[in-house]
């Protein structure tokens, strides 16, 4: 079994329910769940770029593809500074990840890809969802 590394448990208190705002009694602002689905999608988008050859195919372009406009949606909406969040957060932990990259073969890579594809769902629903 392997241990949570630094940049997992940051990720984990950063992602955390109870923490933040929540833990001090007050409810959190409506960006929260867009900046978490933000940073989930970022996390996703760089362990499917691991898998071998992953970042050239075509599916992972298109995704990827998917997520700048995603993003650029949620500007229009008024919900970049969730996306700013979000994007620190992972930029704040990437740099310390230790997670194992995406393992050699067609099944990993389709189960990354599919990982992927779902956070961008999950962000979706959360930019359709977001009021100010």
């Amino acid at each position: 079994m392997k241990t949570m590394g630094q940049a997992g448990m940051l990720a984990a208190i950063l992602l955390a329910p109870g923490c933040g705002a929540e833990k001090q009694g007050t409810t959190p602002t409506p960006m929260e769940p867009l900046r978490r689905a933000t940073f989930r999608s970022l996390a996703a988008r760089d362990f499917l770029a691991s898998c071998p050859g992953g970042a050239a195919r075509a599916q992972t372009v298109s995704q990827v593809r998917r997520l700048e406009e995603l993003k650029q949606l949620a500007v229009r909406k008024e919900a970049g500074r969730a996306i700013w969040l979000g994007e620190n957060d992972w930029a704040g932990v990437a740099r310390y990840s230790d997670r194992e990259p995406c393992e050699t073969g067609e099944e990993s890579y389709r189960e990354a890809l599919a990982a992927f594809s779902a956070t961008l769902d999950d962000l979706a629903g959360r930019i359709a969802d977001y009021r100010e």
